[in-house]
Formats: C-alpha cells, sequence, structure tokens
C-alpha cells in the first residue's frame, strides 16, 4: 500500500482502533493513546499492507492486543454499584442496619477482587453480559468472535467465580 492509499483510510482505521478500545471499557484518553498507537504501527506496515480490508482487520487485531495489554497493566478496578447506575443501587432505607452496610461493601469487594482474577477477555465478556446487559450475538459481533466463544467464556467465567463463592461460604 503507497502511502498515499494509507492517508486516504487512516480516519477509517483510526475510527475502528477507537472503537474496538472503547468497547474494552477504557476511559476516552486511554481509547485515544491505544488508537494513536495503532496508527504508528499500521504506519510502520503500510508498505506489507495489501488493501483496505487487509489494513481494517490489522487495525482490529492490533487495537485488541493492545488494549488487552493496557488492562494487564493497569488491573482496572471495577464498580459493581456505581452511582450513576440507578438499577444497581438499593433503594432509600433499605440498609438501615450500619452493619448490613458494611456486610454488603465487604462483599462487594471481595467479589471484584475475585473478579479481577479472571483473565481479561472472559471478565470482558463477563461484564459486556451482567453489566450492560448485551446479548450474545452482540457480544460475539462486538469482539469479532464466534457466539459459541462468547458463551464457553461466560460459562467458565461464572463457574469460577461459583466455585470462589463456594469457597467463600
Amino acid at each position: 500500500m503507497t502511502p498515499s492509499e494509507f492517508e486516504t483510510i487512516a480516519m477509517e482505521l483510526r475510527a475502528k482502533a477507537l472503537g474496538i478500545t472503547r468497547r474494552m471499557m477504557f476511559e476516552a484518553e486511554d481509547a485515544e493513546d491505544i488508537a494513536g498507537d495503532v496508527m504508528l504501527r499500521l504506519w510502520t506496515l503500510h508498505a506489507q499492507l495489501h488493501d483496505c480490508d487487509h489494513a481494517l482487520k490489522l487495525a482490529v487485531v492490533i487495537a485488541h492486543r493492545l488494549s488487552i495489554d493496557q488492562l494487564r497493566r493497569q488491573k482496572k478496578s471495577l464498580h459493581l454499584f456505581d452511582s450513576s447506575d440507578k438499577g444497581a443501587q438499593a433503594p432509600a432505607g433499605a440498609w438501615a442496619n450500619p452493619s448490613q452496610e458494611l456486610e454488603l461493601k465487604e462483599d462487594e469487594a471481595w467479589l471484584v477482587q475475585q473478579m479481577e482474577k479472571l483473565p481479561p477477555r472472559e471478565l470482558q465478556v463477563l461484564r459486556m453480559r451482567q453489566m450492560e446487559h448485551r446479548t450474545n450475538e452482540e457480544i460475539a459481533r462486538l469482539l469479532g468472535i464466534g457466539e459459541a466463544s462468547v458463551k464457553v467464556m461466560l460459562s467458565n467465567a461464572r463457574r469460577k467465580l461459583f466455585n470462589d463463592i463456594k469457597k467463600r461460604h
């Protein structure tokens, strides 16, 4: 691919890379950084790219791998009961007993810790399914994998968490 051909599709490539990183739950700044890194890597490979389709596929792969690397480095923290998620909050007065509130917070912290031990891909699938309420079909489409793979990863993540819960109690 010539430099001028690359420049013609550069905006599309960047948008694709940005979309992948945002779907993996990154802050906007992190997603921008990774998208920029993807573009630099693609530019260094532009002479080896066959066509636009090849470049797009490579952009997806590079963005995905860089995103996973970033997740591993950051060990992003999870919040099960986000204040912006009205459905996840307890109703007013539901935890009148301070010891119940403390117990809930401890349980949440423990569960978050167990979830962070999951492989990044399983955690991503679990999060998309349980917290974002996406269907298996949507998850498969967004991640570029088969629906059967989504089911297996989701099952593995749930089984691991269930076994951890059984051990705890």
